[in-house]
């Protein structure tokens, strides 16, 4: 029985990362993708921290795990499977160091609490929670693996790391202008869907996520020159959750452990990096913050060349795929897809489309959506409020709208064909879900269209004047 250790980053992009074509310095997830399998087109299954690792350590959408949003209130069903009962009960000692969030979904998991270790900021790149619980997770981690490095019983063990998550944390502390801060190197470049004509034609729960999300109202007094500080920013603390993982994978060889322990890196969604003139991540459907990094490093193949895989995947397939690389019998509640024949070259995967969904980020301004990603296309789908379709070999960038052209009709009558076989093969209640507008404050939805035409604090601020439609 292999040893299986998942290393997790929070809110990280796959188009960061050098092994998908980034900039980021990362050389120790360049070491996890050396040798390894990297899926390049791994989708996850809601770019939401909790529903999403609620929807993956279960395998199954959110809709299921019933967790639609970051509040508390939400948990998962009681008799839903988790990877930690099913490898828990095969034998398997399941620990997990770092974020939780997952409204239920560790449980079969022995989970470290969280807790914070000192660490320094500077001026240019502060450091809040997120950053001290990853140096904790490390040293707890390594403890772990120092103490059990002589131990016959196999592992399956999660760490959590937050960053680059504190990219939040430093947008709110940076609401307006802040060129004057030196980053200490060459800012990076704005992306070429930075700025992008076709916000008129977006579904207004996109055209409007200024209203709804707290971090993008935040930025709307920004230059193109305050954007670069971002992204500069992301990639400070990209690069520091790099370095806990360098001490993790340093820390595996040490106890010996490593020959024997398939690594899996993975996040749970990730960032707009500045696209379409975007922070952070909200209820847009974008390659950049649903798009996610994927990387199977396994003993078995570590001194062979990389492989890239092209193959449409989702967070969905973590569960099943290391069922059957465990031998262990996985529950018939899955709805992702064993991905170890793929891994193995002997067969391919048999799949039209990848879906994604949104709710709501606190459950205050609620615009349930739906995407539909298939090869070559991504239609998104917002209950009341519009679609979209996007023509990804011609445009993948995202910059046009093309659901309102003649020449894609069919590819929407195709589109919204596989939504409804979905949301019927699945039991989705997306067509019944409710959703919710300000009707009491003009600033909301009212302003000319623009994420720098917000004034005055998002929905998220305010917390109140919500009415249910």
């Amino acid at each position: 029985m292999r040893n299986i250790l998942i290393i997790v980053s929070d809110q990280l992009s796959w188009k960061a990362l050098p092994v998908y074509g980034g900039i980021a310095e990362t050389p120790n997830i360049d070491r996890i993708a050396n040798g390894a399998v990297v899926f390049d087109r791994c989708y996850t299954p809601v770019p939401l921290c909790m529903p999403a690792r609620a929807s993956f350590w279960s395998g199954v959408y959110p809709h299921e795990t019933g967790v639609l949003s970051n509040i508390k209130k939400y948990a998962i069903p009681e008799d839903l499977p988790t990877i930690g009962e099913v490898f828990n009960q095969a034998g398997y000692d399941t620990v997990h160091f770092g974020k939780t969030h997952a409204a239920g979904a560790l449980k079969g998991f022995w989970c470290e609490e969280e807790g914070e270790s000192e660490v320094e900021g500077t001026l240019a790149w502060p450091v809040s929670k997120d950053t001290e619980r990853d140096r904790f997770t490390t040293e707890k981690t390594v403890e772990y693996l120092e103490k059990n490095k002589h131990s016959d019983k196999p592992f399956l063990m999660i760490v959590d790391f937050v960053n680059p998550h504190d990219i939040c944390s430093w947008t709110g502390k940076n609401k307006g202008l802040h060129e004057d801060v030196d980053p200490g190197s060459p800012l990076p470049p704005l992306p070429p869907n930075f700025e992008f004509d076709d916000i008129e034609n977006r579904p207004d729960a996109v055209k409007y996520i200024c209203c709804s999300h707290t971090r993008q109202a935040q930025t709307s007094e920004w230059s193109s020159e305050s954007f670069r500080h971002y992204l500069a920013a992301y990639y400070h603390y990209i690069h520091r959750v790099d370095a806990e993982i360098g001490l993790v994978l340093d820390a595996l060889e040490k106890s010996g452990k490593y020959e024997d322990t398939l690594i899996v890196f993975m996040a749970d969604h990730g960032d707009s990096m500045a696209c379409h003139g975007k922070v952070t991540k909200d209820v847009d459907f974008y390659e950049e913050t649903n798009r996610v990094p994927f990387i199977f490093n396994f003993p078995e193949y570590r001194n062979q060349s990389s492989l890239q895989e092209h193959a449409l995947t989702s967070l969905l397939d973590l569960f099943p795929t290391l069922c059957s690389y465990a031998g262990i019998e996985q529950p018939a509640t899955l709805r992702g897809e064993n991905l170890m024949p793929l891994i193995t070259e002997q067969g391919l995967l048999d799949r039209e489309y990848i879906i994604g969904q949104w709710y709501s980020e606190w459950d205050l301004s609620i615009s349930p959506g739906r995407m539909v990603r298939t090869e070559g296309f991504k239609y998104t789908h917002y209950i009341n409020d519009g679609e979209e379709l996007f023509d990804l070999v011609l445009d993948p960038n995202e910059t046009k709208n093309v659901a309102k052209h003649a020449a894609y009709a069919k590819q929407m009558d195709r589109h919204r064909k596989l939504l409804e076989e979905h949301i019927e093969k699945t039991k989705d209640n997306f067509m019944e879900l409710n959703w919710k507008e300000l009707e009491d404050d003009l600033r909301w939805r009212s302003h000319e269209v623009g994420y720098r035409m917000h004034r005055g604090p998002a929905v998220g601020e305010v917390g109140k004047g919500l009415v249910r439609s």
